[in-house]
Parts: C-alpha cells; sequence; structure tokens
C-alpha cells in the first residue's frame, strides 16, 4: 500500500520545481529571446497488480515529466511575416527618404540652375552685342554643368551606399543561417535524450527573428525542434537552412528596365536567381536601388537633352565675329555598333565609372 507521506514527498518536490520554473520566468523576463516555460506535470501511475494480488489504485503521487517553452507556431509565422514586411519598408524609406533630400528644390538645385541660366541667354537676346549678359551667361552655363556633375556624383555615392548596406545584410543573413545550422545540430543531438533543449530552442528562434528582418521566410519545425526554413512565404520557396545544411545568398546587378537587385543562390557556384525573396530588408534595399537608378537615368537623359536641344539651336547663330555657332555644352556620348562579322542581336551594358565628366560646359 502507497505510503500517504510519500504521495505527499512527491507532491511537495513537483510544485517545488514548479515554483522554481516560475521563478526562472520572472528572473528572465527581460532577457532577449527567452520564452517562457512551464511545468508539464503527469500522475505517476498506480502498480498493475499480479496474479494473487489486486492493483493499487490509489496512485503513487505526481511527477514533473517535463518543462515545455510556450510555443505558438502559427502565432511565430505571423510574427515573421510582419518582421519582414516593416523591415523591407523601412530599409526602403531610409534609402528614398536620402534620395528626397538630394532632389529637394533649392537655391543650387537643378531646377534652379536651368532657370538661371535660361534668364541670363534671355538677357543676352535683349542685348546682343553687350558683353556683360554673355560674360553672366557663360558662367550660369558653368555653374548650370556643376550642378549636373555634382548632382552625378551624389547619386553614385548614395547607390554606392545602397550596395554596401546591402552587402552587408547578405553577410548578416549567410552569417545568421550558419549559425542556424549549427544550432539545428545540437538541438537534433539533445533531443535524443529525451529532454527538450529549451535553451537551444531559445537560441534557434532569436536566429531565425533576426533572419525575417533580412528576407521573408517560412520555417517548418520538425518533431524533434529542428527548423527547415525556405525563401518566400509560399512554403515552396528555395531552401535556405535543412538542418544542419545551409544555402548561401548573394546578389548580382540587374540592367534591364526593372533595375534593382537579383538575388541569387550559391553565388560561388550555379548563381541560382531566385524571385522568392520579396520581403526583408533586403529586398527593400533592392527596390530602393532600383529607384536610385531610375532617378540616375532621368538625369543623365535631361543632361543628354538639354545638351542635344542647345546645342542645335547654339548652332544656328553667328559670334560676335560672325563665325558660325558651336556646340554650347559637350557631353561624353558612348555608342556600339554591331560587329559585321556577328548575325545575332546583343545586348550591352555601359557604365559609367566617373560621373564627374558626364557634362562640361563650354558656352561661345
Amino acid at each position: 500500500m502507497t505510503s500517504l507521506f510519500d504521495v505527499g514527498k512527491s507532491a511537495i518536490q513537483a510544485y517545488r520545481q514548479s515554483l522554481a520554473v516560475t521563478g526562472q520566468n520572472i528572473a528572465n523576463i527581460n532577457t532577449d529571446g527567452y520564452v517562457r516555460r512551464e511545468a508539464d506535470l503527469k500522475e505517476v501511475t498506480a502498480s498493475q497488480g499480479g496474479i494473487t494480488s489486486l492493483a493499487n489504485q490509489s496512485g503513487l503521487g505526481v511527477r514533473v515529466a517535463d518543462i515545455r517553452r510556450s510555443f505558438d507556431e502559427l502565432l511565430t509565422s505571423r510574427k515573421l511575416s510582419a518582421s519582414a514586411n516593416f523591415e523591407k519598408s523601412d530599409g526602403f524609406l531610409q534609402q528614398v527618404q536620402k534620395l528626397e533630400n538630394l532632389l529637394l528644390p533649392g537655391d543650387a538645385d537643378l531646377g534652379s540652375q536651368i532657370g538661371n541660366f535660361f534668364r541670363s541667354l534671355s538677357d543676352v537676346a535683349a542685348a546682343p552685342a553687350d558683353l556683360a549678359p554673355r560674360a553672366v551667361a557663360i558662367e550660369r552655363g558653368n555653374s548650370l554643368a556643376d550642378a549636373f556633375n555634382s548632382t552625378a556624383v551624389q547619386l553614385e555615392q548614395l547607390k554606392r551606399n545602397t550596395l554596401e548596406r546591402t552587402d552587408d545584410a547578405i553577410t548578416a543573413l549567410n552569417t545568421l543561417t550558419s549559425e542556424l545550422g549549427s544550432v539545428n545540430d545540437k538541438i537534433l543531438s539533445a533531443s535524443q535524450s529525451g529532454r527538450s533543449p529549451n535553451a537551444l530552442m531559445d537560441l534557434r528562434d532569436k536566429l531565425i527573428d533576426e533572419i525575417s528582418k533580412l528576407a521573408d521566410i517560412t520555417v517548418d519545425y520538425s518533431d524533434r525542434g529542428v527548423a527547415n526554413v525556405t525563401i518566400g512565404s509560399s512554403g515552396v520557396g528555395p531552401s535556405l537552412v535543412d538542418g544542419k545544411n545551409t544555402t548561401k545568398v548573394g546578389y548580382v546587378e540587374r540592367y534591364d528596365k526593372v533595375g534593382g537587385l537579383q538575388i541569387i543562390l550559391n553565388p560561388l557556384s550555379s548563381q541560382t536567381p531566385t524571385s522568392q525573396l520579396s520581403s526583408g530588408l533586403i529586398a527593400g534595399l533592392s527596390q530602393s536601388y532600383g529607384a536610385i537608378r531610375g532617378v540616375i537615368d532621368e538625369v543623365n537623359s535631361l543632361a543628354s537633352e538639354l545638351t542635344v536641344q542647345l546645342n542645335s539651336q547654339h548652332k544656328l547663330g553667328v559670334t560676335m565675329d560672325g563665325s558660325k555657332g558651336t556646340d554650347i555644352f559637350s557631353t561624353i556620348s558612348v555608342g556600339a555598333i554591331r560587329s559585321p562579322a556577328t548575325s545575332a542581336d546583343v545586348d550591352v551594358d555601359i557604365a559609367l565609372l566617373d560621373p564627374k565628366n558626364a557634362l562640361v560646359g563650354e558656352l561661345d
């Protein structure tokens, strides 16, 4: 017969452990990555009896079967999705704000410089024999060329800054996925002992949370607590972490009409492109890079159109000594022609490495 003292002793020990778990939760309330635990109490079943004896129906007391983490996979998935969407918007906003500050109207912006130059040309037209308006027009033309060159340099610096932030984000993503693969391996080893590796699972979830800030992901948890991660919210994207195996991520610059950055897998080998990565900081930086590239193209087009139109108009006139007018501005023009030996059309990408030489002002 079970002793009442033994039953009481088991109850005291079980609830002492439960109170210790509660105290642990309170002590770690501000610990980064800590997830609340709870004690799982189980009955200590009675003996089964034998041929000549009856089973003990009163039971043997209570015990702590396990200490479990409070974890909800659905809520965690929604949290990861919300985090990825926020980081994408925030990363895009930060870069676009810099772009906006660069293009805001001011005393020395392109719009003001263009307006000042055309007003100086009007003064020359009003008094063509006067040298003073011509000198002012030359200075305004040089200021306009400097404004285009300065804007081009600042836009290129902003583009490089965006690429540097993307490099940092890609490096962080690859580091975090490698760490998660290592943690998965430790969880798998620890779970074979039959107990929940709660501290490792806390670290696992913290790593996944950091990864979700960089890229939108879908996480599938195995029965032993191993987290398998795929890119994208569809759940069928390319694998990022599969057990202890990980896939590296990289990017290449796109020069098509879409612009932006193309995310690739295995950058050192297959360079497989993927379109699944649509949220997270990396996606936001890629989108802002496309916006900056678009502004650069528009500024270049404006400089080219302004140069062509002004030069063609200036050539219709004559100088004060009666000579025929020449180009008022000069730009760097790059052209590509197909070789007669090439039968197929090819795409050519031209990168201007020194935007300071994009526009040089000369006024006759």
